[in-house]
């Protein structure tokens, strides 16, 4: 595993120039956070043993829920409040949160790696997995491709998709690893 500033071998960058899991807050809205942190947390029973156990143990240590020692035995609303402080300023949060959301969707896997290789995505050594969720995004979509375009392209691949337009940005970020250029407001 390399440490921060070590180069990337595969892509002659250094691996401190990659952003950490929770920079995607800059690319989602706050009633989607919102959304996403409702689903995770809806029904545990849907995630693989080694998901659900970090998920579960992360809330349990990191989440704190004012009256209740054992957050997950606080009501949903006020785990999901607690619970998005922690996903706009922690990666290892942000990383257990998106684990378990990216399952709820991995059905869609093949729809997903076929349309984004067809819009020129290459898959960043750290995703999906992002085993260090400090040094887990890279930056830069393939030239002209922006959301429009990637969300056509994937509902062109499976017309019976079952996700909402932010949906399948954020998947197709995490399933890649590539968050878009930030682009420079014009004025005037």
């Amino acid at each position: 595993m390399s440490s921060p500033g070590q180069l990337d071998l595969e892509k002659g960058t250094k691996m401190s120039e990659l952003k950490p899991l929770h920079v995607i807050n800059v690319f989602i809205e706050p009633w989607f956070r919102q959304e996403i942190i409702e689903s995770v947390l809806t029904d545990f029973s849907v995630y693989s043993d080694e998901v659900r156990k970090a998920l579960a143990q992360t809330l349990k240590n990191e989440v704190k829920v004012s009256g209740f020692r054992n957050p997950l035995t606080a009501p949903k609303r006020l785990l999901v409040r607690a619970s998005e402080k922690l996903f706009e300023t922690d990666a290892h949060f942000v990383k257990a949160v998106l684990n378990a959301w990216t399952q709820l969707f991995d059905r869609y896997n093949p729809t997903f790696d076929k349309a984004l290789a067809s819009l020129g995505f290459k898959n960043s050594t750290a995703a999906p997995a992002y085993a260090d969720p400090i040094n887990a995004f890279d930056q830069g979509w393939p030239e002209g491709v922006d959301y429009p375009k990637v969300i056509d392209t994937v509902r062109k691949e499976d017309d019976k998709l079952e996700m909402s337009d932010d949906q399948i940005i954020l998947y197709s970020i995490l399933r890649t690893g590539f968050l878009p250029e930030e682009k420079e407001e014009e004025n005037g």
